[in-house]
C-alpha cells in the first residue's frame, strides 16, 4: 500500500505523459502552486498536479523542449523540461528589471546554448551560457546605430533608452529579432535583422532588409516563429481593446531570397499556436501529421467564461471555430493559460515527405474561372454539333452560378449566352441564384470567391493585379470596397483604398491622405459608387480614449499619382459611444451607427463642412446586456437592429419607432430576410420560398451556410441540422454582395 500512495504521490507531482501536441495549462492555488494540464485532442481529460518547480513560477519561452521559468521573488530563472523533470539552475538576476523576452538559442546539450534576455526601454541584452555563475551584459546600442548607419537610414531613428530590439527567434541555427524604432510594439517602422558573433566583447547585427507588417492599430498583434526551418509572421486583430473576439487573422512566410512576405493559402502539415492573453510570450510551430489539427492557429480570448475555451483558425477556409471546450475545468480566478511543449522527434522523411506532398498539391490543386480569361477549347463532336440556337436556349435554363460557368467555357457559349444586367436578370435567367445575395471573399491575395447560401455553389474570379493582397471592408449596391497595403511603403500600414465591382471587373480608387493608418473596422457608404453623391466614412476610436476619429471622402477615379489629398478628418469628443465593428447604415441622409451599448449614433455630413455628431439619449437600448455583437439594417425605409446573444445562445430583433423613439420587438420579418456581416449589413425580399423571415450569418455547419430563423427561434443549416456555437466556425474578413452587371 505503501508504495502505491508513494507512486501516487510522484505522479501528482510530473506532468502527464507527453502527446504529439502542446499542454493548455492553467495555474491556481496559493502562490499558483497547483496545475490543470489540458489535452487539445481530448478536452474532456484534465490532469490536475502540483509540481515543486512551477510553485510561484511564470512561465516565459518554450525552447527545444525545455521551458524558461522566472520567479520574480527570488529574482531567479530555471530550465525545466516537462518529461524529464531536469531542471536547470541558471545566475541570480539583478534586481528591477523589467524582462521583455527570454529566448533559449538551442537544446542545453549543445555546447553553443544560451539563454539570452531582452528588456523593456534598455538597448542591453544579458546572456548566460550553461555553468556561468553570472549574466553577462552587451549594450547593442552603438552597434545597432552602426547598421542603421550602413542600410541609409537615418540616425535620428535611434531613440536611447528605449527596448530596441524584441521578438527574438532561432531559426535553422541563427538568432533573429526585430527592431523597433521608439520602443513601442505598434511602431510601423519594423525590421528584422540578424544577431550573431555574441561573446563577451560584444555581438555583431547584421541587416536584412526586411520589413515585418505593420502592427497598427492598437488591436492588432503580430506574432513571430519558426517552423520547420521557415520564419512566419501571424497577424491576429481583435473586434476592439478587450481582446474578447476577432476580426481577422493572416499567416504569412518570409521568403528569403526576395525578402518578401508571402501569404500562407495552406499549412496542412504544421499547427501554430499564439501566446494565450499574454504579448511577451513566444508563438510556436510544431509539425503534425493529424489534419484535424494540422493548418490551424490555436488560441484562446479574454474573458471568464471564453478563457476555458480553445479557438481555432482554419487557414485554408478562413473560419473561425471552438477547437476544445474544458468542462472539467473548475471555476478559476483570473487565470492566464500558457503553452507547455515536450520535444518531439519527427524524422527528416516524414517532413520531407509532407513537405513535398503540399507542395505538389499547391502547385497543382488551384484553377480559377474568370469571365475575361476566356481560352479555346478541345470540342468533342457532340459539342461542336450543337446548333447556336440550341446552346442559346440551354444557357437561359440554367441558374446563375452555373450560367456563370457556361459563359466562361469558350467563344461560342460566351457569344450565345449574353451578360447578364441587374433589371432584366429574372427575364432572362430561368430559377436564378440572384433571388438571394451572395457571400463574397477574398480566398487568397489573388482571388475573390463567392457562395451562393441555399445552393452551396461556388464561383471564383482572379482578382485585378491592383487589388492583390487587400481586405474587404464594405459592400453596397454590388460594389466592394477594398483596403490594399501599398507595398511600396508597406512597414508604415498606408492603405490605398479602391471601389470594385467583382461582376463588370471596374475599378474606381479612391484618392488617399497620406497619414492615415485606421483599421477600417467601421466603415460605409451612401450609395452606388459610380454616382457623384457617393461618401465613403470610417469610424475609429481607441477604447481608452474619448476621441474618435471620422475620414470622409468623396473623391473618386482621381489619379492616385497626383499630390492631392481629397479625404477629410473630423474630431469628435464621446465617451459614451464604442463602435463594434459593424457597418454604419446611411439612412434618411444621415450615417447611423449602433453601438457596443447599443445606443445609436448619428453622423451628418454637411456642405459647409460643419459636420455633426449625435449619440441619441432615445431610444435607450433595447438589450442591455449578454450579447457580443450588434447590426443595425434598413429594411422597407425602416431602421431595425439586430443583437446576437453571447455564444450565439439567442438572437433578437428590434424595429425603430421614430414617433416615439423607441425599440419594438420584433418576431417574425415576413416575406424579408436579412444577411448580416461586420462589413455589410443588408435586407432583400425573398424570391423564393422558403428563405423568408430568416437572418443569414457568414457562419458555416459542414459545408452548408447558417440561417436564424424566427419562426423556431433556432440556428439551422440548409441540410436540415440544428446548429449550436460547437458546431459552427464563422468565416472572417467577408461580406454580402448583391450581384449587378451594370
Amino acid at each position: 500500500m505503501k508504495k502505491k500512495s508513494a507512486a501516487k504521490k510522484e505522479e501528482k507531482h510530473r506532468p502527464p505523459p507527453p502527446e504529439p501536441y502542446p499542454w493548455l495549462v492553467y495555474s491556481f492555488g496559493d502562490n499558483n502552486n497547483r496545475q490543470i494540464f489540458c489535452s487539445i485532442s481530448n478536452p474532456n481529460e484534465t490532469c490536475i498536479r502540483r509540481i515543486p518547480a512551477l510553485r510561484n513560477r511564470y512561465l516565459w519561452a518554450n525552447c527545444h523542449g525545455w521551458c524558461l521559468y522566472f520567479c520574480r521573488n527570488l529574482g531567479q530563472m530555471i530550465l525545466w523540461n516537462p518529461v524529464t523533470m531536469e531542471e536547470i539552475t541558471l545566475p541570480c538576476l539583478p534586481w528591477g528589471l523589467d524582462i521583455k523576452d527570454c529566448i533559449l538559442t538551442s537544446p542545453p546539450s549543445e555546447p553553443s546554448c544560451k539563454v539570452i534576455l531582452f528588456f523593456h526601454y534598455m538597448n542591453n541584452i544579458l546572456y548566460c551560457e550553461l555553468g556561468d555563475e553570472e549574466w553577462t551584459e552587451l549594450c547593442y546600442y552603438d552597434e545597432l546605430k552602426r547598421t542603421i548607419k550602413e542600410v541609409g537610414l537615418a540616425e535620428e531613428l535611434m531613440l536611447p533608452m528605449r527596448h530596441l530590439l524584441i521578438s527574438p527567434v532561432c531559426c535553422d541555427g541563427d538568432l533573429y529579432a526585430v527592431w523597433t524604432p521608439g520602443g513601442s510594439d505598434h511602431d510601423c517602422c519594423r525590421k528584422l535583422v540578424k544577431i550573431h558573433e555574441i561573446h563577451r566583447d560584444g555581438l555583431k547585427i547584421e541587416p536584412l532588409n526586411v520589413f515585418l507588417r505593420s502592427a497598427l492599430p492598437i488591436t492588432k498583434q503580430v506574432h513571430l516563429m519558426e517552423s520547420c526551418g521557415d520564419l512566419f509572421t501571424v497577424e491576429i486583430q481583435y473586434k476592439d481593446e478587450s481582446l474578447t473576439g476577432v476580426l481577422a487573422i493572416g499567416i504569412y512566410r518570409l521568403n528569403f531570397p526576395n525578402k518578401e512576405w508571402v501569404q500562407v493559402e495552406t499549412a496542412k502539415d504544421r499547427a501554430f499556436f499564439l501566446p494565450l492573453d499574454r504579448l511577451d510570450q513566444q508563438a510556436f510551430s510544431i509539425p503534425v501529421v493529424d489534419p484535424d489539427v494540422a493548418n490551424r492557429v490555436y488560441f484562446t480570448l479574454h474573458g471568464d467564461d471564453t478563457s476555458k475555451k480553445l479557438y481555432s483558425y482554419n487557414i485554408e477556409d478562413g473560419t473561425i471555430s471552438i477547437s476544445s471546450t474544458f468542462l472539467n475545468l473548475p471555476r478559476l480566478q483570473r487565470s492566464c493559460p500558457v503553452w507547455i511543449m515536450p520535444h518531439l522527434r519527427l524524422t527528416n522523411t516524414l517532413k520531407q515527405d509532407k513537405h513535398k506532398s503540399n507542395t505538389e498539391e499547391q502547385e497543382s490543386g488551384k484553377v480559377y474561372g474568370r469571365e475575361n480569361d476566356l481560352k479555346d477549347m478541345e470540342f468533342t463532336n457532340d459539342i461542336s454539333a450543337l446548333h447556336f440556337d440550341m446552346v442559346k436556349v440551354i444557357s437561359e435554363r440554367l441558374i446563375l452560378v452555373d450560367y456563370l460557368h457556361f459563359r466562361a467555357t469558350c467563344k461560342i457559349f460566351h457569344s450565345a449566352a449574353p451578360p447578364i444586367q441587374w433589371r432584366t436578370a429574372m427575364e432572362k435567367v430561368e430559377n436564378p441564384s440572384l433571388s438571394s445575395p451572395w457571400l463574397v471573399f477574398f480566398e487568397n491575395e489573388n482571388v475573390c470567391a463567392f457562395i451562393d447560401p441555399k445552393h452551396g455553389d461556388k464561383y471564383i474570379i482572379n482578382l485585378p493585379q491592383v487589388l492583390k493582397g487587400g481586405i474587404i471592408c464594405g459592400s453596397k449596391d454590388g460594389w466592394l470596397l477594398v483596403a490594399v497595403a501599398e507595398k511600396s511603403a508597406f512597414f508604415l500600414g498606408e492603405k490605398l483604398t479602391f471601389f470594385f465591382n467583382p461582376f463588370t471587373q471596374a475599378i474606381l480608387p479612391l484618392a488617399e491622405n497620406i497619414d492615415r493608418t485606421l483599421d477600417f473596422s467601421c466603415i460605409g457608404f451612401s450609395s452606388s459608387p459610380p454616382s457623384s453623391e457617393c461618401v465613403v466614412v470610417n469610424l475609429s476610436k481607441r477604447e481608452s480614449d474619448a476621441k474618435f476619429v471620422v475620414e470622409y471622402s468623396s473623391s473618386l477615379g482621381q489619379d492616385l499619382d497626383e499630390d492631392l489629398d481629397h479625404w477629410h478628418k473630423n474630431e469628435f469628443n464621446d465617451a459614451d459611444f464604442s463602435f463594434n465593428n459593424n457597418s454604419p447604415i446611411f439612412y434618411r441622409g444621415a450615417f447611423y451607427c449602433l453601438g457596443q451599448k447599443g445606443n445609436l449614433g448619428i453622423l451628418k455630413l454637411n456642405d459647409d463642412g460643419e459636420n455633426t455628431w449625435e449619440v441619441l439619449t432615445k431610444p435607450k437600448p433595447p438589450c442591455m446586456s449578454g450579447y457580443d455583437q450588434n447590426y443595425l439594417v434598413e429594411c422597407d425605409g425602416e431602421l431595425f437592429s439586430v443583437f446576437v446573444g453571447n455564444m450565439r445562445k439567442w438572437v433578437q430583433v428590434f424595429k425603430l419607432n421614430e414617433s416615439k423613439m423607441t425599440w419594438i420587438r420584433v418576431e417574425n420579418l415576413g416575406n424579408h430576410m436579412f444577411y448580416l456581416s461586420c462589413s455589410s449589413s443588408f435586407s432583400v425580399k425573398a424570391k423564393t420560398p422558403g428563405m423568408e423571415n430568416r437572418i443569414y450569418f457568414p457562419i458555416f455547419c459542414g459545408q452548408s451556410m447558417v440561417f436564424f430563423t424566427l419562426e423556431t427561434k433556432k440556428f439551422h443549416s440548409f441540410e436540415g441540422k440544428d446548429v449550436d456555437f460547437y458546431s459552427s466556425r464563422e468565416k472572417l474578413r467577408c461580406g454580402w454582395i448583391e450581384p449587378r452587371w451594370c
